[in-house]
């Protein structure tokens, strides 16, 4: 598959945040979507060896490779717009300095961000599966 897709907890503000950040500085409408709870995931992370969905992180897959936590969030950069090249500096933190800190965050998504949004209007064809 040569389709980048973003995993993400649908029912999480945080995630849906994430998503409506990612839709409004995205470069072009490269981008596909599909939440962790839905059955298009439970078929799909499985065959790029995610046995088992972690509701606390988001993955991306990308070129055959699911990335998950900071890793994919960083791989995220390319597609959005120039501006947000400065958060390449991160790549310069080890993955488990960076995922630690994305850790404290996953853990304190729901006490940090208690309204939930709605991701807005994204043509069909961009979400794989809404909500599961």
């Amino acid at each position: 598959m040569d389709k980048s897709i973003v995993f993400y907890d649908a029912a999480c503000p945080f995630c849906s945040k994430v998503v409506r950040f990612i839709l409004k500085h995205e470069k072009k409408k490269q981008l596909f979507f599909s939440s962790l709870q839905g059955e298009f995931t439970k078929s799909f992370l499985p065959k790029y060896g995610v046995s088992e969905v972690d509701l606390s992180t988001f993955y991306l897959f990308q070129e055959d490779h699911v990335y998950s936590k900071s890793t994919a969030a960083l791989r995220l950069l390319p597609y959005l717009k120039w501006y947000l090249f400065l958060f390449n500096i991160f790549w310069i933190i080890p993955p488990f300095i960076r995922d630690f800190l994305y850790d404290i965050i996953a853990k304190n998504r729901y006490k940090l961000f208690r309204d939930t949004c709605e991701i807005g209007s994204l043509s069909d064809e961009r979400f794989l599966e809404k909500e599961g």
